[in-house]
């Protein structure tokens, strides 16, 4: 994933949208991302490139503490939750060694 829009502690997750589940939100395409990024006082805003282990992954719900159950037999979760299993644009994790913080980018609008 070339972007995300939430890189916090987890302990804040859930706190604002939590449609596909209360983890780490991620988007696979910077232009969704920087509507989350806020000018600071100079105009800069902030994203975060990262490497993101998705796995295998299935469409979230809201409030979802952890993913779907991926085989009954050994209890397994899925490992991301997704907005679109055919094509997704947002990832939520649930891990932190899920997410590796690559490049800070810093922009004007």
């Amino acid at each position: 994933l070339s972007s995300c829009f939430s890189l916090e502690d987890r302990s804040f997750c859930g706190k604002n949208a939590t449609a596909y589940g209360k983890g780490v939100y991620f988007a696979r395409d910077a232009e969704y991302s920087k509507s989350f990024a806020h000018p600071d006082y100079r105009g800069n805003r902030y994203m975060m490139a990262c490497r993101v282990v998705v796995g295998e992954y299935c469409h979230g719900k809201r409030d979802q503490l952890i993913p779907d159950v991926r085989d009954a037999a050994s209890q397994s979760l899925y490992d991301t939750t997704v907005d679109n299993v055919s094509n997704p644009a947002i990832y939520v994790t649930y891990h932190d060694a899920q997410a590796y913080p690559e490049y800070l980018i810093t922009f004007k609008v």
